[in-house]
């Protein structure tokens, strides 16, 4: 007989070949297959091949060796998958994994600063084996070992950075408070600089100023990145950063601090959270991380910018790295939860004829939720990979970095919660396999929870694009976009119908806002309130703008890809267009944004499209770059033979 490897199904000749190779598994003692298709059933299935390798690399986009090198220490027993620890346990194996990590010496803090392409790689890479690993591993070096490479000069780099690389001194990031959040300016932590004995002194003066959901602080953590108030002879100077020792050596806690643990969560419970106040802590002149503030022994407060507002903008500048690192891996994961599901989806069978029932995937409604998530999660995957590109570009302009900051602010949002969205279609299209945190697809989903609130809230971030949409128009930077109504219904899935369909969107929710802004101003409303009275169109704009400028993306990678690719990615770039369309089209039928005509034309077209991947979806999800060895979920593989009595789940 012979036979091919579909992902979790073995394909055929016949079935009188299938049964001849039952018997011999029979005679010979070897497991048997269970999912296997027969070449006509895989016909009637329309399966089409294109080349799975090219796309497994255009999804990984970049350093194939490096990641291999991760791959291989990913092997290591530590990182087996484990569902059934303690909250205590799990921590203790998460912080012996960062341990691990650390010790092969493939990442350095150094490489957060001097080689960002490589450190992003190296957290998407880990985050496919667990996130609460790749949260822990980058509170130590993205927030605490960036806060002392980025704001800090030579004297803390001396210090600590040995120490991070080797773990002998666990950091943590003390920016939010219970009381405050996204605004980090209002933080009520103080330093209040003693010139008798050239110290600051550190302290939580009220309870809801105590840091919160500090990472590493719980068990593990022994200096503290700590954002307070600098106060000299009295006078603000605003948010500055001072590290601050929690712990000693031994892991007792240091004098004059107080640590709570903030117990278990939702999500990324290998990761200890806790909380910290400051009383009246004192810490040397030196521990202020100082390059773009510092006090003189003599209490002089020197700094290259004036403006406390536009210091603090230089500080958190580079915060716009965390954004990118949880976008990027946020599609990672909705790619992963539609590898486990989609493959699942090929296999399962219910109802249809007796000895041949369907294959899930051949309903349509498994197809109309499971597609259009492949899509938008492709979509956004090459989008991250741009803004990841953008991130690590040495020497941008000005402008660049503003485009940065914008676009990693609206990605993230949407990222994020295409993530949340995909993952709960995946679970429900697994019906109760979805359930089992040995197929993993409900770990990912409650680990994705907490993206779209922290390293920004996304309805926060959504604002600081839309506001930057809005001065553009108010300064006259901005072309007004007509309506496609030019276009006839058979032209809706056209590459350009679908852009400049999306690109009026934008343009008309612009207009829109800015009208609603200015008549609430008009009634004798302030800007404060006029702007939150309109927070409804307001996020709308960037969420249009991210779905808009992704598009973009989407079509001119096409360009790039070897020919194999073309027509499936051509055909998931439609269909993400017409899914962006059809989730508002009462937008474009009530703005007259398309026409009549079409808009009933998109309708129809997406259906059509579901039939048109269906032939290409199988190899699409055996493309998504998860290897077996991390995506070890029993329903993306043979799962009748997976569960069978005595097996253990979590081996291949």
């Amino acid at each position: 007989y012979q036979r091919r490897v579909r992902g979790p199904l073995i394909e055929m000749d016949s079935r009188a070949n299938v049964r001849l190779y039952k018997t011999l598994c029979h005679i010979l003692g070897e497991p048997i297959h269970n999912q296997i298709l027969t070449k006509s059933e895989i016909s009637n299935n329309s399966q089409k091949s294109f080349n799975v390798k090219a796309l497994w690399d255009l999804l990984e986009h970049e350093l194939h060796d490096y990641k291999n090198q991760i791959y291989e220490v990913l092997k290591d027993p530590i990182f087996k998958p484990t569902f059934q620890l303690s909250l205590q346990d799990f921590r203790e194996l998460t912080v012996q994994r960062v341990k691990k990590l650390l010790a092969s010496k493939l990442i350095s803090v150094h490489d957060y600063r001097d080689n960002p392409r490589k450190y992003i790689h190296f957290i998407l890479t880990i985050a496919k084996c667990d996130l609460s690993m790749s949260v822990k591993f980058g509170v130590h070096i993205t927030l605490f070992g960036g806060a002392i490479l980025n704001l800090g000069t030579k004297r803390h780099h001396d210090e600590y950075l040995k120490g991070i690389d080797d773990f002998s001194i666990p950091g943590c990031f003390g920016m939010t408070e219970l009381g405050h959040g996204s605004n980090v300016q209002g933080i009520e932590t103080t330093a209040h600089y003693d010139v008798a004995t050239q110290e600051f002194i550190i302290n939580t003066p009220s309870d809801s100023a105590q840091k919160y959901w500090i990472g590493n602080a719980a068990c593990h953590g022994q200096v503290c990145a700590a954002f307070a108030q600098l106060y000299i002879n009295g006078k603000c100077k605003g948010v500055h950063v001072f590290l601050v020792r929690i712990r000693n050596p031994d892991g007792s806690v240091a004098s004059n601090v107080r640590i709570a643990d903030n117990g278990s969560k939702i999500c990324l419970q290998g990761v200890d959270n806790g909380r910290i106040w400051f009383d009246n802590k004192r810490v040397p002149r030196e521990n202020l991380l100082n390059r773009f503030g510092d006090v003189t022994p003599e209490g002089e407060y020197v700094s290259p910018i004036a403006s406390n507002n536009k210091r603090f903008g230089v500080m958190i500048a580079p915060l716009v790295g965390g954004r990118v690192l949880i976008a990027v891996s946020a599609c990672h994961q909705a790619l992963a939860g539609l590898k486990i599901a989609i493959r699942y989806s090929f296999q399962r069978r219910q109802f249809g004829p007796k000895g041949a029932e369907t294959p899930i995937i051949n309903y349509l409604t498994q197809k109309r939720r499971l597609y259009p998530a492949l899509a938008s999660s492709i979509a956004y995957s090459f989008c991250c990979n741009q803004l990841g590109d953008m991130y690590c570009k040495e020497d941008k302009t000005p402008q660049e970095v503003k485009q940065l900051h914008l676009l990693s602010a609206g990605i993230k949002a949407m990222s994020t919660w295409n993530k949340l969205n995909t993952l709960q279609v995946c679970r429900e299209c697994c019906g109760g396999q979805g359930i089992s945190s040995y197929n993993k697809i409900g770990v990912l989903k409650q680990d994705a929870e907490v993206d779209t609130t922290y390293e920004g809230d996304n309805h926060v971030l959504l604002q600081q694009l839309s506001r930057a949409l809005l001065t553009d128009l108010q300064k006259g930077k901005f072309t007004p976009v007509p309506p496609a109504t030019q276009y006839q219904p058979s032209q809706v899935t056209s590459r350009q119908f679908l852009l400049d369909a999306l690109q009026w969107r934008v343009s008309s929710i612009l207009e829109k806002s800015s009208s609603k802004i200015m008549a609430l101003m008009n009634e004798g409303n302030k800007t404060e309130s006029a702007w939150n009275q309109s927070l409804d169109v307001i996020t709308d704009l960037a969420k249009a703008k991210v779905e808009a400028h992704t598009l973009e993306v989407f079509f001119s990678t096409l360009s790039n890809v070897e020919e194999s690719l073309r027509t499936p990615l051509t055909l998931l770039a439609t269909l993400y267009g017409i899914s962006c369309i059809t989730n508002d089209l009462g937008t474009f039928i009530l703005s007259d944004g398309i026409t009549k005509d079409c808009a009933a034309a998109v309708k129809t077209k997406q259906i059509e499209l579901l039939e048109d991947i269906h032939p290409y979806a199988l190899d699409l999800a055996n493309g998504v770059p998860v290897p077996d060895h991390l995506l070890v979920a029993p329903i993306a593989y043979d799962y009748i033979a997976r569960n069978s009595y005595g097996r253990d789940f979590t081996v291949l």
